[in-house]
């Protein structure tokens, strides 16, 4: 008796349903936006590091961590990185040139998956190089 009322009590089976098929489905659709935050994140920092490493190769700003910060943030929003974020270091070598070179590389947390993996969060690093 109780057997025949479970397989004919079918009242809960579409929410059950679209439960797991919607729970997949927003996962697909935010997917490709979390993709495309975490590239154009890492292009905003390639620009603030080139930019960055021009600007104190030629000696054209005083301060290169707050020039990167500002430029950073300009691309990806405000207080995305901060000057503590940017390291600006002397090299001899650079893409396996060598000579003297200033390096300046640039680290973020903002938009690196946290959609994709909310207990991960990864941070994403730029690095750029110009001659002295």
């Amino acid at each position: 008796m109780i057997l025949s009322l479970l397989r004919a009590a079918r009242r809960g089976e579409t929410a059950l349903e679209f439960a797991i098929v919607g729970a997949l489905f927003v996962l697909m659709l935010l997917a490709p936006v979390e993709g495309g935050l975490m590239v154009w994140t890492a292009s905003a920092l390639q620009v603030a590091a080139t930019e960055t490493a021009r600007c104190a190769g030629i000696g054209s700003c005083s301060n290169p961590q707050a020039f990167a910060a500002q430029v950073a943030n300009t691309w990806i929003g405000p207080s995305a990185v901060s000057a503590a974020d940017v390291t600006v270091a002397n090299t001899t070598t650079c893409n396996k040139a060598s000579g003297s070179f200033v390096t300046v590389t640039v680290t973020a947390s903002i938009w690196s998956g946290a959609m994709l993996s909310p207990l991960f969060v990864p941070s994403q690093k730029a690095s750029a190089c110009f001659p002295l």
